[in-house]
């Protein structure tokens, strides 16, 4: 059981974009199960990772979808999501609390 909470509460982490020219050069190491997301426009983007459970979860695919409509499928790079960073921690919150 406790498992399974810290699972939920751990399903997503916000990343500080603010690293060194050499640290973007050679790359972040993403922790296995997860998924770089970028959230927000150019100016104020936050990086987030996405643990893979959240992609199974029906109002997470259905931002996506939201997503692929507004920018497209041909993004190169990490995935983008253009929404505010605060109204997405809320949302993946709200998924959390709700599985």
């Amino acid at each position: 059981m406790l498992r399974q909470l810290s699972r939920r509460r751990a399903s997503y982490r916000r990343l500080n974009v603010q690293s060194t020219d050499k640290e973007r050069d050679q790359g972040e190491a993403v922790p296995k199960g997860y998924v770089p997301v970028m959230v927000g426009r150019e100016k104020d983007s936050a990086k987030f990772l996405i643990h893979i459970d959240m992609f199974k979860n029906e109002y997470f695919a259905g931002l996506l979808e939201m997503v692929a409509q507004e920018v497209g499928y041909k993004n190169p790079g990490i995935l983008r999501i253009p929404c505010d960073a605060e109204c997405f921690r809320n949302l993946l919150n709200e998924i959390s609390r709700i599985n």
